[in-house]
């Protein structure tokens, strides 16, 4: 058989047009306002899919224009510091004055040159004495660096065990 419009499929019997809701008026009304309820509850819940999506996007622009003022005001600090920290390297650097520091020393501290009689002079001797000691000069050899070697390891494996 054809499963056209007119017949029921798997059937000789002819379909039967016959809608409950198109005669009836009351039947019409609630199948027509509940479809208007899917469709209203449909667009409230659109509206407030797009109002969450808004609002993490204004919450998103929010802390990124929190995190920039942040770091402008931290770029603003580290400025400060660092021009105070180029006025105080000025200021030691003219404190550093070999002139101003003798000055000092004389009228503050009542500092003043040896005279001849106050200097006395030092002989230090040309040669670069250095005083090595015996443990080094045993292990000098390429035998008895071996023999420290080993003795070292005999006493971490005594430690071990």
């Amino acid at each position: 058989m054809e499963s056209g419009k007119n017949y029921i499929h798997g059937s000789a019997a002819p379909k039967i047009e016959y809608d409950v809701y198109e005669e009836n008026k009351v039947l019409k009304a609630k199948k027509t306002q509940r479809s208007n309820n899917k469709a209203k509850l449909k667009m409230v819940f659109a509206i407030f899919l797009v109002f969450i999506a808004g609002s993490a996007v204004m919450l998103r622009y929010t802390m990124i224009t929190q995190i920039n003022y942040s770091i402008d005001s931290r770029n603003k600090e580290y400025a400060r510091i660092s021009n105070e920290n180029a006025k105080l390297e000025i200021a030691i650097q003219q404190e550093m004055d070999l002139v101003k520091v003798k000055e000092i020393a004389e009228s503050k501290l009542g500092m003043h040159k040896p005279d001849k009689y106050q200097i006395v002079y030092v002989n230090i001797p040309r040669e670069n004495l250095s005083i090595v000691s015996e443990k080094y000069k045993e292990k000098s050899s390429g035998e008895e660096v071996l023999k420290s070697v080993l003795n070292k390891l005999e006493e971490l494996v005594a430690l071990l065990y």
